[in-house]
């Protein structure tokens, strides 16, 4: 028994000095400077955000397919236009990653398991698309795929993830009222859970899936959701490639009874071997009151327009073209215009009518293997009718920096 210890420990030390003589580690430092208008005609006002972060990643197998991984960040934030000087800076600490990877290949599938603490996104990436501390199993078969998905929301930083709560409630949004130097700050309790089926080019290329997503409050104010969705991806003839998706989702909010909603997104994209150059089609429609359906709500918090209000992705509707370019091969050029409706036009609410444009270029420069360098310009022009749910005017100036080590 005493040779069986002695041998179990020295393997465990053998494997733990291979791991560590295996270990990857590098860093990030950021800066990104914004000069925005916060009132409508007003002038642009500067947001300074820094940060810093430390990656770590160690293989637990021959090949890397196995691993442990884990990032944490502190980022500073100042905020020209705040009027109270004490909350102009807001800091915040964040383990962003941290997450286990086993990987095990079958004769006829490979399976992948994660758990820990790490990103995801549905199939729509717009109505869950953030961190959780969960699981994750993910099993590839010749002709289908299915990934089972769970996690828990409470234990993330709010300062970094912000939920969706129900518009005419505020008791699910976590209150970050004079919490500004305070580093980590806890989300509100839910449990997310998931269950994807996909075809893999059933027919032509053609790529079919179906996702239920749920979310369920466990907090004392019960707002709950559930998501179901299909999706549609493929070629449509080389190098013209279509993504079509339709989610249909139900809430319910403490007693009330369960209300339906829709969200819907379509692109045409083409690929032309010059450059790396793309060029994109785009549409996207959050349901109003438009028939039996009520506001689309998701569940992790997105920008839909970059309007003074920055509406979340419910009741408007947008269409719009995107290009991107490489004109030499560590420079990106992008380009992007939208025409905005607002879904919940009209006395009673539930017509769609055109509120606004807005459009953007950036420039993105890989200066060097461990530098990059952007900027950009981003401008909503809205029409004054429309203020109240879309919003008034915007002019976005970035600029950004990155030194990776």
């Amino acid at each position: 028994m005493e040779l069986l210890k002695k041998s179990l420990i020295c393997a465990f030390a053998l494997a733990s000095a291979g791991m560590l003589s295996a270990l990857e580690t590098g860093g990030l430092v950021t800066n990104d400077t914004t000069f925005a208008n916060e009132e409508k005609d007003g002038s642009l006002k500067l947001n300074q955000k820094n940060g810093a972060s430390l990656w770590l990643r160690a293989p637990l197998s021959e090949d890397g397919s196995s691993y442990f991984s884990a990032e944490g960040s502190f980022t500073s934030e100042y905020i020209a236009s705040e009027e109270d000087s004490d909350k102009k800076l807001k800091l915040t600490l964040d383990a962003t990653l941290f997450k286990l990877v086993l990987q095990k290949q079958l004769d006829s599938a490979e399976i992948n398991f994660s758990a820990g603490r790490f990103y995801n996104s549905d199939l729509t990436g717009i109505i869950y698309t953030q961190n959780g501390d969960g699981a994750k199993i993910e099993a590839a078969f010749p002709r289908f795929e299915i990934t089972a998905f769970g996690a828990y929301t409470g234990l993330l930083n709010a300062k970094n993830v912000t939920i969706i709560d129900f518009p005419e409630s505020s008791e699910l949004t976590t209150d970050l009222t004079d919490k500004e130097k305070t580093l980590y700050v806890t989300a509100k309790k839910f449990v997310v859970g998931s269950l994807t089926f996909t075809l893999p080019n059933i027919f032509a290329n053609q790529t079919i899936a179906m996702e239920g997503l749920g979310a369920f409050s466990l907090e004392s104010t019960k707002y709950n959701r559930v998501y179901g969705t299909l999706a549609l991806t493929g070629p449509i003839v080389s190098p013209m490639f279509y993504n079509l998706s339709s989610s249909i989702g139900m809430f319910k909010y403490e007693d009330s009874d369960w209300e339906k909603s829709n969200l819907t997104t379509a692109s045409i994209s083409v690929y032309p071997d010059f450059k790396s150059m793309s060029l994109s089609l785009n549409g996207l429609y959050a349901s109003g009151s438009q028939g039996s359906f009520k506001p689309f709500q998701g569940f992790t918090s997105g920008t839909a327009v970059s309007s003074l209000l920055e509406p979340e992705y419910t009741a408007l509707a947008k269409a719009g073209l995107s290009a991107s370019i490489k004109p030499v091969q560590n420079v990106l050029l992008a380009a992007s215009g939208d025409i905005v409706f607002d879904a919940a036009a009209g006395d009673e609410g539930n017509k769609i009518e055109q509120a606004g444009f807005e459009y953007s270029v950036s420039v993105n420069i890989q200066a060097l293997s461990d530098v990059s360098l952007g900027a950009g310009l981003t401008q909503y022009i809205g029409k004054e009718d429309y203020e109240g749910t879309i919003g008034a005017s915007k002019t976005q100036i970035k600029i950004s920096a990155a030194i990776a080590f």
